[in-house]
């Protein structure tokens, strides 16, 4: 069959963050399989037209343009990725505009929104089926089912309209992940993703700050045994950490270095050390095939997985930065609130061993959990700063979000704490959606306002006792100025 992948625009309030655009690592993991099981496969990035409407909010392709790519390849089934809740209406305003010009396509569309929200998807009329959870396989058996080798009570993690009733089929989460060929690169210019990165808008917008590279997002590992409130990975890739071998990460890593001339690498993990045996022999593979890049955590790993003899084996390999994930200094918020099941003296040890060895930190901080008070969130915000002052730790402070499928979402929606539903509107940067006896929006708001008021000044006095890497980045800013712009008007968004 004929199979096309389409990563719809995004809607882009000028508020949030720039927009990323990266590869669509998704799309290619799953189109790499659908190929194995034989099939006709071509993949349409919205996302590589940023400039295609006068629409200062549409990011992408115009629906034109994504009509005609449709009308140029007729594909039999088309696959639609949906990872934002924020963006589920950009996803079904081109499903819509597909069936309108091309009815005879099945749309199928994925992602983790869609997975909590199938319901949502299937009403619209312009959608024929949801994958639940992970593509790989259920993709490959859903285009079984449609070429009529299959039958649809045979396939696990869909959703589907029958009699006019939403049939849920839970998913079977995939075990052996080596068992996946490496992502279809091939089916992408990847040329026009790197340029982009080295315009300013890679996958992470702060790399401008780190002179941008050829960069690229990869996955090692699924899954996780934690059960944060605020995570909403539970849902698409459930409670098990499942992973690949370090063998198979390191010839992927090969296959980016050498054949894509990759330069820095965003494990996008949720639990890259985990493992600590595993992430440990990855470390030693790579630097015994002689394999060269920069690297670094965007997503956070967790503290307590890191000793110093681990953290000097990630100095060596290259590590640009570690980012951990804190969320608290509260004991109680931390590990009765959250769940993080996490010891605070051990991140401490982190930090100090990080700036031993001179490793580039930050960590995230979150604070307007339910049930935190603001003495906590207090406690919180001296306790980033303090490690800012002593271990150069760079702080990243977040106002909890109640994501659609988390335990923080029922929570707040039970006890009444949600200060909107509409959880497709986007979000305010520095804004919070719950309210409780403890706390409102416009509180965070201030203390995050206050917090960064106090983060900039260190900030700015080191730049100005390092008159080199100052100059640096000036240069960075004005040789990047669409995201300067837009980095701009969040910084301003914290002032107000």
């Amino acid at each position: 069959m004929k199979v096309l992948f389409i990563r719809p625009p995004h809607l882009d309030l000028q508020t949030m963050e720039p927009p990323r655009v990266g590869i669509p690592l998704g799309a290619l993991g799953i189109a790499a399989s659908v190929e194995k099981a034989g099939h006709n496969v071509k993949i349409f990035d919205s996302l590589l037209y940023p400039s295609d409407t006068e629409d200062k909010t549409h990011f992408g392709a115009s629906f034109e343009r994504i009509g005609n790519a449709v009308l140029e390849f007729r594909p039999d089934v088309i696959g639609i990725a949906n990872l934002f809740s924020t963006q589920m209406k950009k996803a079904l305003s081109v499903t819509e505009h597909i069936k309108s010009v091309y009815p005879a396509a099945k749309i199928v569309v994925g992602g983790p929104h869609a997975t909590s929200r199938p319901d949502e998807f299937l009403s619209s009329g312009s959608i024929d089926m949801v994958v639940l959870a992970e593509g790989e396989v259920t993709l490959c058996d859903v285009l079984d089912y449609y070429s009529g080798g299959k039958n649809i009570d045979e396939i696990n993690g869909i959703a589907y309209m029958k009699d006019g009733e939403i049939c849920v089929k839970p998913p079977e989460y995939i075990q052996d992940l080596d068992s996946l060929p490496y992502p279809a690169y091939h089916m992408v210019d990847m040329e026009k993703y790197f340029s982009l990165a080295m315009q300013g808008l890679g996958s992470r917008y702060t790399d401008i700050f780190h002179n941008p590279k050829r960069e690229i997002t990869v996955i090692t590992s699924r899954g996780c045994p934690y059960e944060c409130i605020f995570c909403s990975i539970h849902p698409t890739m459930g409670y098990k950490f499942r992973y690949q071998s370090p063998e198979y990460v390191a010839g992927h890593l090969e296959l980016l270095i050498k054949k894509y001339g990759v330069q820095l690498i965003h494990f996008e993990d949720d639990n890259l050390t985990l493992n600590q045996p595993r992430f440990e022999s990855i470390l030693d593979i790579i630097w015994e095939r002689g394999l060269r890049f920069e690297w670094d955590t965007p997503n956070g790993v967790r503290a307590d997985a890191l000793n110093f003899r681990l953290l000097e084996k990630v100095k060596r390999s290259g590590v640009r930065e570690l980012r951990i994930a804190v969320e608290s200094s509260n004991t109680h918020v931390l590990n009765d609130i959250v769940k993080k099941k996490l010891d605070l003296e051990k991140i401490v040890e982190t930090m100090k061993n990080c700036h031993k060895l001179k490793i580039p930190l930050s960590a995230f901080y979150i604070i307007g959990f339910p049930g935190e008070t603001k003495e906590d969130i207090k406690g919180t915000l001296n306790f980033a700063f303090e490690m800012m002052k002593k271990y150069n730790v760079t702080p990243h402070l977040h106002i909890a979000i109640p994501l659609v499928g988390t335990e923080m979402y029922e929570i707040a929606k039970k006890n009444g704490y949600l200060t909107s539903e509409d959880y497709t509107e986007g979000f305010i940067q520095g804004m919070g959606r719950i309210k409780t006896e403890h706390f409102t929006p416009e509180d965070l708001r201030e203390f995050s306002v206050q917090f960064y008021k106090k983060v900039r000044k260190i900030y700015l006095m080191r730049k100005i006792q390092n008159p080199s890497k100052l100059l640096r980045d000036v240069k960075i800013l004005v040789r990047h100025p669409r995201s300067t712009i837009r980095i701009a008007k969040i910084a301003a968004g914290y002032t107000k």
